[in-house]
Formats: C-alpha cells, structure tokens, sequence
C-alpha cells in the first residue's frame, strides 16, 4: 500500500519531470526504487529497510526541494523521516546526531535555493529566511518532542523484556539452586535429539538425604543441595548440562560423549561431591551420591532411556551407594 501510495504521489506532484526524457528516467528511477524497498520488506531486517527508506526518501526531498523551490514544502517531508526514525532501536545518542544532520541539511538546501545566477546568494530572497527559521524551529521541536516520547516508549519496552526474560528464566530453571528443571531440561534433549547427537544420560541421588534433614533439619538440607547443585554445575559446565530432577535427584547430560566417556567425567563429578564439607554447628557434615548412567539410545523413547538410568540408580542404592552404575 505504501508503495502504491508513494508512486501515485510522485506521479502527481512530480508530473512536470515527465515534460522531459531526464525527467521521466528519473521519475522511473523512483519507482524502481520503490519497488526494490518493497521486496526487500519481505526478505531482510528491519533495521536495513529502515535504513533503505531514510535514505530514498532523504535524497527525494533534497532534489524535489531543489527542483520546485522552498515555497513547495517538500523540505516538511523531513520532519516524517523524523518521526519514523525516533521511534525505532538507536539510541539517543545516535537520534540526536540524526536529528542534527537533518537540520544542518535544511540550512544548507535553504542557502542553495537562495543562490541566484553566479552562485551567489540573492539578497532580494533573503525575506525567506524566516520559512527556514520557523522550519527549523518546527523541525527541533518534532524532534524534542519525538525524543521524549520515544524515550519513554523505549525505556517501558526495556523493561518489558527485562521483566519477559525474568519470567523466562524462572519457568526455566529451579528456585532453589539455580539448576535447570525439568521443563527446560526435556527441551535441551529434545534439541539434541532433533540434531542427532550422540549423548549419554546420568540420574545421581544423595545417598541417605531423608536422615540429613532429619538430624540437621530442612534448612539445611537446602543447603546441602545448592552446594552440590554448585559443584556439579561447575563440574559439567564444559560438557553439559545438569538440572534438578526433583527432591534430591539430578540429571546429567554428557553432550557428545558416549557411555565410556561420560563415566570418566562422571568419576570426577562423584569424587568432587565427596570432597564437599559443610559445617553444622560443631559437626562437619559429609555426602555421597549413587549414579545410574546410560548412553542414550535413539531406538528407545525418553522415557525408556530414563528408565533405564534409573534402574541403574536403584541398583547402585541396593548395593551400598556411593557408586556408579553402567
């Protein structure tokens, strides 16, 4: 519609370039123009069709200025570039050295209408200054205005992604340690899946938690699983990913490691967790974690796979914890 718009625009008031064939070329040339700027609204950014339309229309408004003079207000068109440009993802610094350019491309074009023969500026058009005084003024009003408004519109749209992400990441992740939960967790592997990488699996559970809470109370017992929630994430960070699986269980995923390799790594991550002491009072406080590992196996569905683990997990925990089952 823009497109339609502007080209029967220039065919109306730009009529008197078809008189001529440089002027008929030129009207063409708009077209053109215009139509390359429609296609690419369909097949690039924002940000570059922006920059294409400020562009055109800047170098229409100059020549048609200095075509049919000053009195023919196409200079006004500017203050629309203005609007449009205020309203977009630059800052203020950079809408600020916009709104400059503009106003020192207005007095420049003005001087240029007032050069009478020889290039010299005409004293008997000097009464026209106060259309560019007053065009001026106008145009920096627009442009406060424009500035402040914008300013505001940007720093509620700031904060709305602040506030969108924030609720992203807290349906993302859990609230106590920070790990990833559940839900975000079936999307990575699903991520995964879809890319056919090869990864193995781990479920690890904290051997005797119930008693921990029980003899040091649930407080506590958080702060055993941040601690961990701690060491595991930065055990895996390299590899892969780990999140809390519910209550005191984790998942682990080995990314891009099969079964032979994620046990290797997985040997670390139960070594450090060992090493953990944590104070209580006068007790100094010690875990252990039993693991279920499997590689995953793209014949089977998740929850298979998970099953699988599990029932690792649960051979480990009949056989005295504190061990890796594979």
């Amino acid at each position: 519609l823009m497109f339609i718009a502007r080209s029967l625009f220039h065919l109306f008031i730009d009529i008197s370039l078809l008189k001529s064939l440089q002027g008929a070329l030129v009207w063409v040339a708009m077209l053109v123009v215009d139509a390359v700027t429609l296609w690419a609204s369909y097949n690039t950014s924002k940000r570059f069709i922006l920059a294409i339309f400020i562009i055109q229309k800047t170098g229409w408004i100059i020549s048609s200025t200095l075509m049919f003079g000053w009195e023919s207000g196409f200079q006004y068109f500017i203050i629309l570039l203005m609007i449009v440009y205020s309203f977009g993802e630059a800052g203020y610094t950079k809408k600020k050295l916009f709104f400059d350019f503009f106003c020192f491309t207005l007095i420049v074009v003005f001087l240029e209408v007032l050069k009478g023969e020889g290039g010299r500026i005409s004293i008997e058009n000097a009464d026209k200054s106060i259309q560019v005084f007053n065009a001026l003024a106008f145009v920096a009003m627009v442009a406060i205005v424009s500035i402040s408004f914008s300013k505001e519109s940007q720093q509620m749209e700031d904060k709305l992604i602040t506030y969108n992400n924030q609720l992203k990441e807290q349906a993302s992740v859990d609230a106590l340690t920070g790990l990833y939960n559940r839900r975000s967790t079936m999307e990575f592997i699903n991520r995964l899946i879809n890319e056919k990488r090869v990864f193995s699996i781990c479920i690890g559970d904290i051997d005797f938690f119930k008693k921990v809470n029980d003899t040091y109370g649930h407080d506590f017992g958080d702060t055993v699983l941040v601690a961990i929630s701690e060491v595991m994430r930065n055990q895996v960070l390299s590899y892969g990913l780990v999140s809390r699986w519910g209550g005191e269980e984790f998942l682990i995923i080995f990314v891009d490691q099969n079964g032979d390799e994620a046990y290797v790594n997985l040997s670390h991550v139960r070594d450090t967790v060992k090493a953990i002491k944590l104070n209580h009072i006068k007790d100094e406080v010690t875990v252990t974690m039993t693991y279920g590992l499997t590689e995953y196996d793209t014949s089977k569905s998740f929850e298979e796979n998970i099953k699988d683990a599990d029932e690792k997990l649960y051979m480990g925990k009949q056989n005295g914890r504190d061990k890796i089952v594979y």
